[in-house]
């Protein structure tokens, strides 16, 4: 980026840890990567620029919002955190307030303006990272600008704002302010989306919700919403629980939807950024595509299965696995080391579901991330 564009980088302020630490307690992990300040992202300086390619109906709304850092800063972890999810080809949110609220926006403006927005949302994103001039950083903004519309800024509003109502600034009286009054109340199934537990958002465009009390009807639920069901238990052959995605392969295992659902997102994921070779639960391979094993098996298992397997556009295999259960904890922790062993030449990483980072091998030389 040229001196025009002001960038300017260090770290991030006090109150931008602690809004970030807040948004993903609530949101879970982001499936991009976090700049080290979102002040002087590309994305937010996008996000800021936009507004004055927005509709005369909103613009001014617009401008005002997005005024103040701190909003304009939980706008950006939208784009980073829930909106990059719809980058999967089948979302899968099992996060329960990010499920919640995908059910809530689902109801009221509809998966397919839901999905348009978190589309433009990563169009900014990949347009605004890809900038090397300020023409090229302000060409982004325009296209977003005036692709999101009114319902669009009200979920972006919504998204960035429902679960830290503290950094919302005071919204221009009339137009937005009024528009925005349902999206941030509770819609039609009162009680009964307070205990969904994950959604996804199947090929077909169904919206598959879990973890409803027992009893509660798909219509007291999701209203008029003809593309909701909902499913209990684990899945399973005869087609109870949630549909899994099968993009990368069949399911890893059908009593764990979040681990296939992970194990999808995160191929998804690294398909998007350029990695070839793409492998799901299949026998460990080293950057040549050959199986390795290690010597010094623990408990006589030599080879290992990663959840995740890719090569980097720089050549470097990528290996990742995920522990569900904390009492399977040790064991996971042996077939990491068990597969270091295999190949050192390879990047190895073990998380919890819920994003958290267990156990990180980099080999020397290689840049992360």
């Amino acid at each position: 980026m040229t001196e025009g564009t002001r960038l300017t980088q260090g770290p991030p302020s006090p109150w931008e840890l602690r809004l970030r630490g807040e948004f993903l307690s609530q949101y879970g992990p982001a499936p991009l990567p976090l700049p080290e300040s979102l002040e002087s992202s590309r994305l937010f300086a996008a996000l800021k620029l936009s507004t004055r390619y927005m509709d005369d109906g909103i613009r001014e709304a617009a401008q005002e919002l997005f005024s103040a850092p701190a909003f304009l800063a939980s706008v950006s972890l939208s784009v980073l955190v829930y909106f990059a999810a719809w980058l999967a080809p089948e979302p899968f949110f099992s996060k329960t307030f990010a499920a919640t609220l995908t059910v809530r926006l689902s109801l009221l403006v509809g998966l397919v303006e839901l999905s348009r927005v978190a589309m433009a949302c990563l169009h900014l994103y990949r347009e605004a990272e890809a900038a090397t001039t300020p023409q090229e950083l302000e060409a982004a903004a325009e296209r977003f600008g005036k692709s999101i519309g009114g319902t669009g800024l009200r979920v972006l509003v919504v998204v960035a704002s429902l679960g830290l109502p503290q950094v919302l600034p005071k919204v221009p009286k009339g137009g937005l302010e009024t528009l925005l009054s349902p999206l941030r109340h509770a819609p039609a199934g009162g009680p009964a989306l307070e205990s969904i537990a994950t959604a996804q958002v199947v090929a077909d465009g169904t919206l598959f919700v879990t973890g409803v009390a027992a009893g509660t009807s798909a219509a007291s639920l999701c209203g008029e919403l003809a593309t909701c069901a909902m499913m209990n238990g684990g899945g399973n052959d005869s087609g109870s629980g949630p549909k899994l995605s099968t993009r990368y392969g069949k399911p890893h295992t059908r009593q764990n939807p979040p681990h296939n659902e992970a194990i999808e997102e995160e191929l998804a994921r690294r398909e998007a950024v350029g990695h070839t070779d793409l492998r799901k639960n299949k026998p460990q391979q080293n950057a040549g595509k050959v199986e390795v094993r290690d010597r010094m098996p623990t408990k006589g298992v030599g080879f290992r299965r990663p959840d995740v397997s890719s090569i980097r556009p720089d050549g470097v295999r990528h290996n990742t696995n995920y522990v569900s259960n904390s009492r399977d904890l040790q064991r996971e922790l042996d077939a990491f080391d068990s597969m270091v062993r295999a190949d050192k030449g390879a990047i190895h990483e073990l998380y919890r579901l819920d994003g958290t980072l267990v156990r990180r091998y980099v080999p020397p030389g290689v840049s992360f991330p």
